[in-house]
């Protein structure tokens, strides 16, 4: 997402989720940091890191998030894909976006607080209890560190008591759940992230690499996913690749931005499917890499933009795609839908999320 939506959010310690959604810790208190007996391995290796010691986990408060989208050639025909959506962590929105588009969402994307530690570690656990009688599919969104935190201290591990505290409570309120879907350090490539990687390539593959290493000690059920922001922002995105062992998805998040993209929307999708480090690139990117690929975070902007989300639709249901999750809301981004703001949009929509 381009700097000048997420500025203010960034600056308030939250990601775009965060600004949409009032954190609120029910516990005071603080979270001590927390040596953990996970061994991290280089990218490239085979060895399996080794058990964490146990860890309390603490429960209560808060949420955040951030995305963007464009079509090209048809590629090889992909299986039906999840239609997941963000609705701002609210179970009720869920049911008010359900009732609009007339049918039951394959899944929903939480996006999880970053304020400080104790907001980083409750707002999980108050999200799991805030959805348990919601039977949807989730796709998390975790940030790869809390406000104040730096790439060089997780690269080195030291986040790694928070990062098995969070896998203990995602473990543990999903029993049954086959597969955890968990993205972390996304949008890396852009300068308005904390965890931006631009300079700092090895330290960011480092730090995501604890944070899989981690979570993996907890459970083997994790799916995780690495996830660019479209377009050229100053950084090859392969150099911050941080290797096929721990990535099981490549996503992207894409938004129309009116702002900078063409007013047509079939003129626009196609200049976001071109440009350097655009869709196309990541479909080659992941299939370099036999990976399937995801959009966590996709959306429009106006009522003219009907002829985008056709072809978005287009390019979704000719790739290999896992999930794509659309933007319904009005936080940082106008794109929510189901309020009618955009009326013409609906319909194509609609056939989108019908296929």
């Amino acid at each position: 997402m381009k700097k000048q939506i997420v500025a203010a959010a960034v600056a308030a310690g939250v990601s775009l989720a965060a600004a949409a959604a009032v954190s609120s810790s029910s516990s005071g208190g603080t979270t001590s940091q927390v040596a953990t007996g996970v061994t991290v391995v280089a990218a490239g290796s085979s060895a399996v890191p080794s058990a964490a010691t146990t860890v309390s986990t603490p429960v209560a408060a808060a949420a955040a998030t951030s995305a963007v989208a464009v079509p090209a050639a048809a590629a090889t025909p992909a299986t039906s894909f999840k239609k997941s959506v963000y609705v701002g962590n609210s179970p009720a929105d869920l049911v008010a976006y359900e009732l609009w588009l007339g049918k039951r969402t394959d899944g929903v994307q939480l996006h999880t607080g970053r304020a400080g530690w104790t907001d980083w570690i409750n707002s999980i656990g108050w999200l799991v209890g805030l959805w348990r009688g919601v039977d949807r599919p989730v796709y998390w969104t975790i940030p790869l560190f809390a406000q104040g935190g730096t790439l060089a201290t997780a690269a080195a591990g030291k986040y790694n008591g928070y990062y098995v505290n969070a896998a203990r409570t995602l473990a543990q309120g999903y029993p049954n759940t086959g597969k955890i879907y968990v993205r972390t350090g996304w949008e890396f490539n852009g300068d308005w992230q904390p965890w931006a990687a631009a300079g700092k390539e090895a330290q960011y593959r480092a730090a995501y690499r604890q944070f899989v290493a981690s979570f993996r000690s907890v459970s083997s059920r994790f799916v995780f996913e690495w996830t660019p922001n479209i377009g050229d922002l100053g950084m090859n995105p392969e150099n911050a690749y941080p290797g096929d062992d721990v990535v099981d998805i490549i996503g992207m998040d894409f938004y129309y931005n009116h702002q900078w993209d063409p007013a047509d929307g079939v003129k626009a999708f196609v200049y976001r499917r071109d440009e350097k480090y655009g869709l196309a690139w990541h479909q080659a990117f992941a299939k370099r890499h036999k990976k399937p690929t995801a959009y966590a975070e996709w959306g429009i902007s106006k009522n003219s933009d009907a002829s985008y989300v056709q072809a978005v639709g287009e390019w979704f249901s000719t790739h290999n795609i896992v999930y794509a999750s659309y933007w319904n809301s009005n936080a940082a981004y106008r794109g929510k839908l189901s309020d009618n703001q955009y009326p013409a949009v609906s319909s194509a929509y609609r056939a989108l999320i019908a296929k």
